[in-house]
């Protein structure tokens, strides 16, 4: 999983030398932290959320997420609508992802008027 400094950590090889709950426990503190965050502290982490991801993808005895099953899951625990309910969701995120985008400056994507 490359990232903004690459496969190999070149910014930062000594993270490879933490044990990954060590790593996890870093990724918890800065979330917890009420301090602003730097670009320099937002690709320090993102190293150390690299690490830990590329350690997470080479261990098979850690069990894959199954997006397709999460999403049912979610449709029936907190959407008990039902599937129309579940599409005008996902239209809604869309169209607020759009909208986003464009007031990033980014270019937004044709999106009917709802």
């Amino acid at each position: 999983m490359p990232g903004p400094i690459g496969e190999k950590n070149v910014s930062y090889p000594f993270l490879n030398r933490f044990s990954t709950k060590t790593l996890r426990q870093l990724l918890q503190e800065d979330f917890a932290s009420k301090e602003p965050s730097t670009p320099e502290s937002d690709t320090f982490i993102t190293c150390v959320a690299e690490v830990v991801a590329r350690r997470e993808a080479a261990n098979p005895n850690i069990p894959r997420f199954d997006v397709e099953a999460g999403w049912k899951n979610f449709l029936k625990g907190y959407c008990p609508e039902g599937p129309d309910a579940a599409g005008a969701l996902a239209a809604d995120i869309t169209r607020m992802a759009a909208q986003w985008t464009h007031l990033q400056g980014g270019e937004q994507e044709d999106q009917p008027e709802t």
